[in-house]
């Protein structure tokens, strides 16, 4: 009997110690950083010619804290937009004025149906230096080298104002997610989503960008080097090893009295 209390000792503790580590390695197999940044924003659409109803929208935003979260200074998105509903009045002299556009946003043309996106927003994202300017239209960076790529899925409401109303001549209400693709310095290979809402007055100068604030919050994934599985199975059976030697050299001693 009290052999075999002696081997159950060593056994439980290789099941104990092999599961350990087994449960370490799972924690921190990956990072999750979650945190809010808000930034003043500007709003940029213009239509693209000979596609009506279709638009290149820009949004550039600078954090209101000087020392964001990881550095995330600031961002940039240039993304496709297209015109979904629109609600329209007449007006005294019989023309037709908008009272309220609702838009789609997408990185990917194909998703809105716009068949021949202009190579500017390409050349926007390129310049930007954003991963696989092709598909990804979102770029949140700052002065260290922690980058965040992704691609943008949102929608934005237009309401129109007449003169003489407090919000004239209009507002922009939007929001959506951003699916993060990859990343550089702490997020190398980062996954996640970024949401947003954001909020804009329209410029008086119809050809200036739209001014507004913008709320992000960040849920970003990040992998981390994981010990080889080796190196834990061989910790594991070293203490079984070294609980038998033990054993075995305390039956000799029993065996010589």
């Amino acid at each position: 009997m009290y052999s075999q209390i002696k081997w159950l000792i060593p056994a439980a503790l290789f099941c104990a110690t092999f599961g350990f580590n087994t449960e370490s390695v799972k924690a921190q197999a990956s990072v999750n950083n979650e945190f809010e940044i808000t930034y003043d924003t500007l709003f940029t659409l213009i239509p693209i010619d000979d596609q009506p109803g279709f638009f290149t929208a820009n949004i550039s935003g600078v954090s209101q804290d000087t020392n964001p979260t990881f550095g995330l200074t600031k961002f940039e998105s240039n993304t496709f937009g297209k015109l979904v509903s629109q609600k329209t009045t007449t007006g005294p002299d019989g023309n037709i004025i908008p009272v309220n556009q609702e838009f789609q946003f997408n990185a990917n043309p194909e998703i809105l149906g716009l068949a021949n996106p202009p190579q500017s927003v390409i050349d926007s994202r390129i310049a930007l230096g954003v991963e696989n300017p092709q598909v990804n239209s979102d770029i949140y960076f700052g002065d260290t080298a922690n980058k965040l790529f992704g691609q943008a899925d949102d929608r934005a409401e237009i309401n129109f104002f007449p003169p003489g109303s407090p919000n004239f001549p209009g507002t922009v209400n939007g929001g959506g997610t951003i699916t993060i693709t990859g990343g550089t310095g702490v997020f190398e290979n980062a996954s996640g989503e970024i949401t947003f809402e954001q909020s804009d007055k329209l410029p008086l100068d119809q050809n200036a960008p739209a001014p507004g604030v913008a709320t992000l919050k960040f849920n970003v994934e990040t992998p981390k080097p994981v010990p080889e599985s080796t190196s834990v199975f061989g910790l594991s059976v070293g203490v079984l090893g070294a609980s038998l030697v033990l054993r075995k050299n305390r039956r000799k001693e029993v065996l010589k009295r």
